[in-house]
């Protein structure tokens, strides 16, 4: 079992718990009975409530994530009200009762002042009391003698004891004092006393106000009032009595003076209020502290579940009645113990009892089961993680995991994993240990997932797996369903409890009055029997109880009038509250409980009431207003009590509610008070006021009404209701340390916002607020925002509820992905929608705390596009079809075509997915070749695809092997000339047609595979096509058309066509056939009649479809339409009207051809074509587009682009707006919805191989994007990420630059031809205008110029030179410069320097081993004769401003010859303005080998200049205009040679290193100075000013501080990335993947700038600004061009003249020059000259 876990978890998760472990509901509360007269303290208790309690109940939720509640029982009330309060003496025994038993902190407070109360009220009967109500003050003292005397008697009787004497002569205020502190389990932690003395009280004992604060007492002989001496003398032996059980710190005494009219006044009392004030809350707070628990935030969430279930099940086994041999309960005990290998259903009609009788066989589970077992409980719906299909097999399955012993982290996410996780899980169960799951009210789960499919439950388990899921009768048909699918013909799986006995309902009546002190007569008894015959249910026995506990004993039984029913009960207990609490009370009490739909607290319910202004003004006359306008305690308490038996409590987000046990009283109250509109909305909105902490600390508006119901006065009034905030606890304002999410706001807000008609605030705090999202997913779940976001599924809601779905994998593996993931999935959308802008810019602010990445481009998947989803096939796929859904199994909701099974032609495997959610359904092993399926999908015919003469039958559910059919056993002639034709199936017949020299059409069953029929043609045949009632099969023999009835086998007509068939087409009915062939535009359409046909005649086409060809029809989902389709023409032919209805043609913006990356020119024409289901729609595909036309009004409505190539297949759904395309040459299948193409979204297009390179324009428009062996370069607009031209050529491109506007790019590639290595082109006119060279060589990008240097060589041979030429651009012309030197050696790529003045090249001077001279002295890279066989490294620098002066930089002139061993990487370095050269070299000293011991990684530990032998690596920087050495560093960290190795990144100016272990290295002291800690080694490069460090790994970009190592930003990009590059600014990252999509990111770090000042300047975030977004760019789609741009064609040679003509400048005679007498300058010789590469 685990080991982390403490053992008392354990066996929580396990279900090992006896009866006294099993816990109850959690009380969540700190709940202080104040104890006071009433009268007395009225002034103190207000300022308690005004100042104390708000606070206190912050305090205790804050940090401890409690409620704090008060008990007053006459707090609110008038002074008249708490004079006539009677037999409130079992609810305050049973309030201070419950604070003790519930409180986790102080429980007790007494405000002992001048006042005391009589004695006791003892019950009498209601009608004496009623008539002694006026003389009950004269007779009371002589009844409380008469009662006293009768308790001394007894007591001297020995009938009683001292202790029950006692309470006969002590006043109500002593009980409870007795009751509250000495019967307090710790009254010094527990209670605190309050004393108060009016010192001068006695100067007034004749005031009419004096009998409010004390008894007083009349002197008849001095006609006088004076303070009654007994009653204080009984005062102060109480306070003696408790003064020592109180801690001395919790007692607090005040002396004052008496004020005026209020006597305690709270205006002129203030000193004394605010001392009293602060000294309670300091004592409240102390005691709390002491005794309240912090919260438990070690406890897993999956231990939570557990208890939260368990708390249930001990409160539903404590209901039950029957006995323990009753017949259901004890089938469930044999069926845990038993061998069944089948789940068991209990069913039965609600209110039968079902839930106690599965509650009652877990909670005694220890007394069945003696074994090892591990029990798993769920009441769906009881906790939000039960609700929802995925929230509870993923809570069951971690649950089951990690009592295993193993990690939760293995449970999948996706649903679809996740059920058959479940079924594994199971099915692999240890068969040691008994595992019992039981899932009660199973009629609660949601549907989403398709839950109510119970796919999800395994129909066969392990006999030691026991599985039983209780359900009603009736809800969804779940029962049935069972029985139908699951369980079909298992009767012994089903157990159905039955209705109580009458017996049994009586005992129940008999046990629940007993339980109350109550009892019936027997004639009384007899009426209610009567009445349970008719409905014998539990609920209606505990309805009749509440009747009968106020029945008397003499009342006569012909009087009782009982309810009917259950419901009619429920309405008699509810008219019976309203008439003694009042009926605004009741109905607003109730509708709130269950609107809220999870039950409120007690705190909860007063909040919500005092908010309610129509139950404060039924309560509050105009007599009489509070201070502080909140319900009284009372009220809700006194309510309750009479309820309480119906009421069943539970926790529900940290907080402990009450809600109705039985749903008949939801029913019921609904019916009653939520019926009017207005009422409902109201109800809700007040309790989203609450929840949302609106009146929090804010005066509520208060409309008081007077005697005439009329509005008399208005003001405004602090409830003192609490804030919401989004958390709780945290470091600040005394709180723990750790977060506690407001977990109640977040379940309740959305719902009542919504049911209140408040949807703009629903807009902008749930579903468009960021804080909100992102807390609510932490603290709750993923799955709770998707039921929110469904309960107002507007347009917008409905994209942010995709965007999450789409992400919800990601966002679950790591919620600080969230502001990505909504960014990029919804940016699209971020001009067009207002609430998603807002959204999108709350991610971008507030969404930086959690990651600092911020996308420029749209993720690939964008909600509301047309791209359902893309289902991913192993491979390439090449016959497909749908089939319905219950072709695998009978548990699939059949009837529609909801499936594709697909296969590819040399592979056996079929696979099937489901098109509703894009899963992987099944993988069939059948045969290899074509594949066929019957129309019912159950049988595959399969071809074989290398001999095509064995034909497979197959079943498609489980691929079992059927039939072979060899044909060419059968037929007469030479194997060696059979060719397969044409093949037709239905569900139990097949026809082919085969070749030999004539074609023979063979009739076989299905699935035996029994040839029935051979029927030898007299030519050739092309088509074989059944009728579609499958009675008849026609096939053409050259220019006749045959006729056979597939079961006679008699042949029925010979019909003349004329010619030769390509394709046969019939109508759904049967009563028309299409014939066409490819060589003309003439369809043969024949009238059929049964077996006959009634009239042939052909409709020729040419003028609807010049110069084109029929390639194939299509009949319409209605029968009455025929699509033709053309290469270029759609034509719809009507059937009835007998004409040509609509013409549609190809659209002009496509052109005549085009040439897809690694392919060849292709023609664009129609390549499919279909209707949609309501035949209202034609859909036809061109190249990579789908088209959408409107029949009736022959529009172009929409198009959607598919992924780059050729559409091969497409099929559009008959039953949903769905349409699939594959293209060839992919595993995917991209399924389409039709419906969401008419909203056109741009998504972003994906080059066709790895990224390799980026170029960006200089003002960063524009992006230029190299693929790995490929030949294209994309071009992407940096404003939205969309391709705006793609750039592709005959052979790869090895090579690239562009000028810094982006008008001219140079590519270098593999020429297949001469003269074809390098290509020019002009971007603005979209043409090649120059091709040259043999071999490909280098393009350098300049940074500023308008310029690009080209360095090629003439040809391949070995040292063969490179020459060198800058192409110059203007004004549309370009201009090249060939300069006379050479370079020989190339070891890297050149480049330029920031300034654009020099270019630098990292070569190396070729040594002889000989004297000699170079043969051509222009060459660089050729040397002075030399003595050295070794070639010696160098750095070439180029000054391009003073005619290409080279300067030869090596050892030598850098004068370090004595440690220079080899150069291995040079790069730009940008600091001080300077044009500086940064390189990594080896030293001579120690050259390393694969022995050299590097476990140091050969970093250097002393200052820079100093050679530290042992270290093989040094670093330099050069001044390219001087040619010195700025700055010089040995040793030097290792750099990675290497294919595959990983480089250090050094920060621009060269400060900083990073090695693959992320070491940190400071450059000019030479110091290793620290290292980043990062789960992503390596490091990639550096960005934002050298602070953040970018990783990645796999598909997950991270970023990450330098300064203190903190990770700022990770994210996933959905793809393996294999490149990022810092673009120009510093802060934007470009992210290639594998995939050839591009990405874009800004890196804004919060902590150091102001994100708002970066985002102003971010294009993407640009709204309406066209010219700054970058609209002007045309939106090129390979085939298409949307706007202005120049229309695509093939590029013509670069040798053909434009208005832009090359110019050539030559330097036909170099000059002689003398030799330099330094030698750090190239030699240039007489024979040196320009070389044209043309």
């Amino acid at each position: 079992m685990t080991k982390s876990l403490p053992p008392e978890h354990v066996n929580l998760l396990a279900g090992r718990l006896s009866r006294d472990d099993i816990p109850a509901v959690k009380a969540h509360v700190i709940r202080v009975y104040i104890c006071a007269v009433g009268t007395d303290s009225m002034t103190e208790r207000d300022v308690f409530v005004e100042n104390v309690y708000p606070k206190l109940r912050a305090y205790c939720k804050d940090r401890y994530g409690l409620e704090f509640q008060v008990s007053d029982l006459t707090w609110g009330l008038s002074a008249a009200e708490i004079e006539n309060q009677t037999d409130l003496t079992p609810l305050r025994i049973r309030e201070i009762q419950r604070c003790h038993a519930l409180s986790a902190g102080p429980n007790f407070i007494w405000f002992l002042f001048h006042a005391h109360v009589l004695l006791n009220s003892f019950s009498l009967d209601e009608a004496v009391r009623a008539t002694a109500q006026s003389k009950w003050e004269e007779v009371q003292a002589e009844l409380r003698s008469l009662l006293q005397k009768g308790a001394d008697l007894a007591y001297l009787d020995g009938a009683m004891d001292s202790e029950s004497k006692e309470r006969y002569y002590v006043s109500e205020l002593e009980n409870q004092i007795l009751l509250g502190i000495e019967a307090n389990d710790h009254p010094k932690k527990r209670c605190i006393l309050v004393t108060r003395n009016i010192d001068d009280l006695k100067n007034y004992t004749q005031d009419q106000r004096t009998p409010r604060f004390a008894e007083i007492k009349y002197i008849e002989r001095e006609d006088r009032f004076e303070l009654d001496p007994d009653s204080a003398a009984m005062l102060e032996r109480l306070r003696q009595r408790v003064i020592n059980l109180v801690s001395p710190h919790n007692t607090i005494h005040h002396d004052v003076l008496w004020k005026y009219d209020e006597v305690i006044h709270p205006h002129l009392h203030k000193t004394y209020l605010d001392s009293l004030s602060d000294q309670l809350y300091k004592a409240c707070i102390r005691l709390i502290d002491e005794n309240a628990p912090l919260p438990e935030l070690d406890v897993p969430s999956l231990c939570e579940e557990a208890a939260q279930h368990w708390s249930r099940c001990r409160y539903m086994a404590s209901h039950y009645y029957k006995p323990d041999q009753d017949s259901p309960l004890q089938a469930l005990r044999d069926y845990v113990t038993g061998a069944s290998d089948t789940p068991l259903i209990v069913h039965g009609a609600p209110g039968c009892g079902k839930s106690k009788i599965v509650s009652k066989l877990v909670f005694d589970m220890e007394d069945t089961l003696f074994g090892e077992y591990m029990l798993v409980l769920r009441y769906i719906g009881h906790t939000p993680k039960s609700r929802d299909l995925k929230q509870l097999l993923s809570s069951v399955c971690s649950q089951i995991t990690l009592a295993l012993g193993a990690s939760p982290a293995e449970v999948p996410i996706d649903v679809n994993e996740l059920i058959k996780y479940f079924a594994e899980l199971i099915a692999t169960f240890p068969p040691t240990c008994r595992l019992i799951l039981l899932m009660d009210d199973l009629e609660l789960l949601l549907p989403d997932h398709d839950a109510h499919r119970l796919h999800w439950v395994p129909a066969r388990l392990p006999p030691h797996v026991k599985l039983i899921l209780a359900v009603h009768h009736s809800s969804y048909r779940l029962l049935n369903k069972f029985k139908d699918a699951i369980l079909p013909d298992r009767s012994d799986c089903f157990l159905e409890v039955p209705s109580a006995t009458v017996d049994e309902c009586t005992g129940l009546l008999s046990k629940l009055l007993s339980s109350m002190d109550r009892g019936l007569t027997d004639a009384q008894m007899k009426v209610f029997r009567e009445a349970l015959e008719k409905e014998p249910l539990p609920l209606y026995v505990e309805l009749l109880a509440n009747v009968a506990k106020d029945l008397k004993s003499f009342d006569s039984a012909d009087k009782i009038k009982l309810p009917t029913n259950s419901e009619d009960g429920i309405n008699c207990l509810l008219e019976k509250l309203e008439s003694r609490h009042g009926k605004m009370l009741v109905s607003r009490a109730f509708a709130y409980m269950v609107a809220s739909s999870t039950g409120l607290s007690d705190c909860e319910m007063e909040d919500v009431l005092s908010l309610d202004e129509d139950v404060l003004n039924e309560i509050y006359n105009e007599d009489f207003h509070p201070r502080i306008r909140r319900v009284p305690y009372i009220k809700w308490l006194a309510l309750k009590q009479d309820v309480e038996a119906f009421l069943a409590y539970k926790d529900a987000d940290g907080v402990t509610v009450a809600g109705w046990q039985h749903d008949s009283f939801v029913d019921a109250v609904r019916s009653r008070y939520l019926t009017d509109k207005l009422v409902v909305s109201s109800i809700h909105s007040t309790l989203a006021d609450y929840f949302l902490g609106t009146w929090a600390g804010k005066p509520k508006p208060v409309s008081v009404l007077g005697g005439k119901r009329q509005l008399v006065a208005s003001y405004n009034s602090d409830r003192k209701v609490p804030a919401q905030p989004l958390t709780f606890g945290g470091s600040a304002g005394g709180g723990t340390g750790a977060v506690r999410f407001n977990k109640r706001m977040y379940d309740q807000v959305p719902r009542h916002l919504d049911l209140a008609g408040r949807y703009k605030e629903l807009n902008s705090l749930v579903f468009f607020n960021y804080e909100w999202l992102y807390n609510k997913i932490k603290a709750l779940s993923l799955q709770h925002i998707m039921s929110d976001l469904a309960l107002n599924p507007s347009e917008e809601v409905s994209l942010v509820e995709e965007a999450l779905r789409v992400s919800e994998h990601t966002v679950e593996r790591d919620i600080n992905s969230l502001p990505t993931e909504i960014t990029g999935h919804l940016l699209p959308y971020y001009e067009t929608h207002p609430n998603i802008r807002s959204l999108i810019r709350q991610c971008d602010t507030d969404g930086l705390r959690h990651c600092a990445l911020v996308p420029n481009f749209p993720y690939l998947q964008v909600p509301g596009s047309s791209l359902q989803f893309t289902l991913a096939a192993p491979d390439e796929m090449e016959h497909f079809c749908f089939v319905r859904g219950d072709v695998l199994d009978d548990n699939n909701n059949g009837g529609e075509e909801r499936l594709l099974v697909c296969k590819k032609r040399d592979d056996a495997y079929v696979n099937v997915f489901d098109l509703l959610t894009g899963e992987l359904k099944a993988t069939v092993f059948a045969s290899n070749g074509e594949l066929y399926i019957t129309p019912n999908g159950k049988y595959l015919v399969i071809v074989d695809h290398v001999t095509e003469k064995a034909i497979k039958i197959h079943e498609t559910a489980t691929g079992a092997f059927l039939k072979q059919i060899i044909m060419m056993n059968h037929i007469d002639g030479k194997s060696s000339l059979y060719k397969k034709g044409p093949l037709s199936v239905t569900n139990d017949r097949l026809c082919a047609v085969v070749t030999i020299t004539n074609s023979v059409l063979c009739i076989c069953e299905i699935p035996t595979g029994k040839i029935l029929h051979i029927v030898a043609l007299d030519g050739k045949s092309n088509v074989c096509t059944i009728s579609p009632n499958g009675s008849m099969v026609l096939c053409n023999s050259n220019g006749f058309l045959l006729a056979y009835d597939l079961y006679s086998l008699e042949h029925l007509l010979t019909v003349p066509i004329g010619s030769t068939p390509s394709r046969l087409l019939f109508t759904r009915d049967g009563l028309r056939a299409f014939l066409s062939n490819d060589k003309d535009t003439r369809v043969t359409i024949m009238h059929l009649n049964g077996k006959s046909v009634d009239m042939t005649y052909r409709a020729v086409l040419e003028d609807k479809m010049p110069r084109d060809s029929i390639r194939d029809l299509k009949i319409s989902p209605n029968d009455q339409l025929l699509l033709i389709r053309g290469d270029v023409h759609l034509l719809v032919y009507h059937r009835g009207l007998e004409k040509i209805i609509a013409t549609f043609t190809k659209p002009e913006s496509v052109p005549e051809e085009f040439r897809l990356p690694k392919a060849h020119y292709v023609q664009m024409k129609f390549t499919h074509a279909d209707f949609t289901k309501d035949s209202d729609f034609v859909v036809g595909t061109i190249f990579r587009n789908v088209y959408v036309w409107q029949i009736s009004s022959g529009n172009l409505v929409t198009s959607i682009q598919a992924p780059i190539g050729i559409i091969t297949d497409l099929l559009v759904s008959k039953i949903r707006s769905q349409v699939l395309t594959h293209m060839r040459g992919s595993k995917n299948i991209e399924v389409w919805n039709i419906d969401a193409a008419v909203r056109k979204v741009n998504t972003p297009d994906k080059l066709t191989d790895s990224i390799s390179e980026f170029r960006l324009t200089s003002d960063s428009r524009l992006a230029f994007v190299r693929c790995r062996r490929s030949d294209e370069i994309g071009v992407i607009s940096m404003a939205n990420g969309s391709m705006v031209d793609l750039l592709t050529h005959d052979n790869p491109v090895l090579d690239f630059a562009i000028t810094p506007n982006g008008n001219w790019a140079l590519v270098s590639t593999e020429p297949r031809l001469k003269g074809t290595a390098f290509k020019l082109w002009n971007l603005s006119e979209r043409r090649v205008v120059m091709e040259v060279g043999n071999v490909a060589g280098y393009c350098v990008s300049m940074n500023n110029k308008q310029g690009i240097v080209m360095l090629a060589q003439k040809d391949a041979s070995y040292k063969s030179p490179f020459y060198i030429s800058v192409l110059h651009t203007a004004d549309g012309e370009f201009y090249e410069h060939a300069y006379m030197h050479t370079v020989t050696t190339i070891r890297s790529k050149p480049f330029v320097t920031e300034n654009d003045q020099f270019l630098v090249i990292n070569s190396a001077i070729e040594a002889r081993s000989t004297l000699s001279t170079s043969d051509d002295a222009n060459s660089v890279g050729s040397s002075s004769p030399t003595f050295s066989a070794k070639p010696k490294p160098c750095i070439y620098v180029f000054d391009m401003e003073r005619g290409m002066k080279v300067t030869v930089c090596d050892a030598v002139s850098m004068k370090f010859e004595e440690h220079l061993q080899d150069i291995f990487q040079v790069w730009p370095c940008s600091q001080f303005n300077r044009s500086l050269v940064a390189a990594i070299f080896s030293c001579k000293d120690h050259q390393s080998s694969p022995d050299d011991d590097l476990s140091d990684g050969g970093y250097a530990s002393s200052s820079s200049g100093t050679v530290a032998p042992g270290y093989p690596y040094g670093f330099f920087l050069l001044d390219a205009a001087t040619g010195n050495l700025a700055q010089l560093c040995i040793p030097f960290p290792k750099p990675s040679l290497g294919v595959g190795s990983n480089p250090l990144i050094f920060s621009k100016d060269c400060m900083f290193c990073l090695d693959e272990q992320s070491n940190i290295f400071h450059i000019p002291n030479g110091d290793f100075v620290g290292q980043l800690s990062s789960p992503l080694n390596p490091p990639r490069t550096f960005v934002l000013r050298d602070t953040i460090i970018i990783y990645y790994h796999g598909s997950t970009l991270l970023a990450t501080r330098m300064a203190d190592g903190v990770p700022v930003a990770q994210c996933d990009v959905h793809s393996t990335i294999c490149l990022v590059h810092v673009c120009p600014d510093d802060r934007t990252v470009l992210v290639g993947c594998e995939d050839g999509g591009v990405l874009s990111y800004t890196v804004i770090d919060p902590v150091w700038e102001n994100p708002s000042v970066v985002l102003n300047c971010l294009p993407s975030r640009e709204v309406g600004d066209h010219e700054k977004l970058g609209s002007g760019l045309t939106r090129r789609s390979w085939d298409k061009v949307e706007g202005s741009a120049p229309g695509y064609q093939r590029p013509p040679s670069a040798m053909t003249p434009f208005t832009s003509d090359k110019h050539l400048l030559r330097e036909i005679k170099a000059l002689p020059r003398p030799r330099p007498k330094s030698d750090s300058h190239a030699e240039l010789g007489t024979k040196s000259q320009a070389c044209s590469l043309m």
